[in-house]
């Protein structure tokens, strides 16, 4: 797919996932949580919500992954994102790393149900 056959709101949102990861990487690890809190609308959340990303993650992460999850862009990316969430809050490495690792295992897990992302 190229970048002419995305609409606006398709490129809004990955220029705002390349934004959030290097927003991310300047604020450390340890300023996630405040970031997350800014980011938690991908996902679904609330602003009162916010303050509990990862129960709303825990939800997103216990989806059976399907063709429909794989090739729904939000869903998808809510998946990847959660994902990267978990990965840094259980090794506390850098958002770039996570969100690189969390895509990975979601091609992966995507291909297990023969849907090439």
């Amino acid at each position: 797919m190229s970048e002419e056959d995305l609409d606006e709101k398709e490129k809004c949102r990955i220029a705002f996932d390349v934004a959030l990861a290097h927003i991310v990487d300047i604020c450390g690890v340890g300023g996630k949580t405040e970031v997350f809190k800014v980011a938690g609308s991908l996902i679904g959340l609330s602003e009162e919500e916010s303050n509990d990303v990862s129960e709303k993650c825990d939800i997103v992460l216990k989806q059976k992954i399907t063709k429909d999850l794989c090739y729904d862009f939000r869903k998808i990316r809510q998946y990847v994102l959660c994902l990267a969430w978990d990965i840094m809050e259980k090794r506390k490495v850098r958002f770039a790393d996570a969100i690189r690792e969390a895509w990975s295992e979601a091609k992966s897990k995507c291909a297990e149900v023969s849907a090439v992302i």
